[in-house]
């Protein structure tokens, strides 16, 4: 994937979790509940855009990303993202919150180096 891809999409995933973090209560309700599932569908959508936000931030290169950039920059955006549901209307912060978004980051570092050690299986020797 080249940079200005990666960089495209890591800024649509921020903009999506953003958007959905000020979404009023009331319309994310109207949203989930139509769908009846078992499980936090919300939760699930925290933990798949962060795991997604973790594994693209390398390729984006915004900065010589290291792994513990990628933890720092999950927790603060972890941390972010519960903090503003002070301003959504019927909105709740909670630590829960930021532990499924950290499981996201932690998937997410796990992905980045499944793909790198792939990546260095695939190429020939010298």
């Amino acid at each position: 994937m080249r940079t200005q891809q990666a960089r495209f999409l890591t800024l649509a995933l921020v903009v999506a979790l953003l958007t959905g973090t000020l979404m009023p209560g009331s319309w994310k309700h109207a949203a989930l509940d139509p769908l009846q599932s078992p499980i936090d569908l919300s939760a699930i959508a925290h933990v798949v855009l962060f795991a997604a936000i973790t594994a693209m931030l390398p390729l984006a290169r915004f900065w010589d990303v290291t792994h513990w950039h990628l933890a720092a920059a999950g927790l603060a955006l972890a941390l972010l993202t519960e903090g503003l549901q002070f301003f959504a209307i019927d909105r709740h912060p909670n630590l829960a919150g930021v532990a499924q978004d950290m499981a996201g980051v932690l998937l997410g570092w796990l992905l980045l180096l499944r793909i790198r050690t792939a990546a260095a299986v695939s190429r020939p020797p010298r």
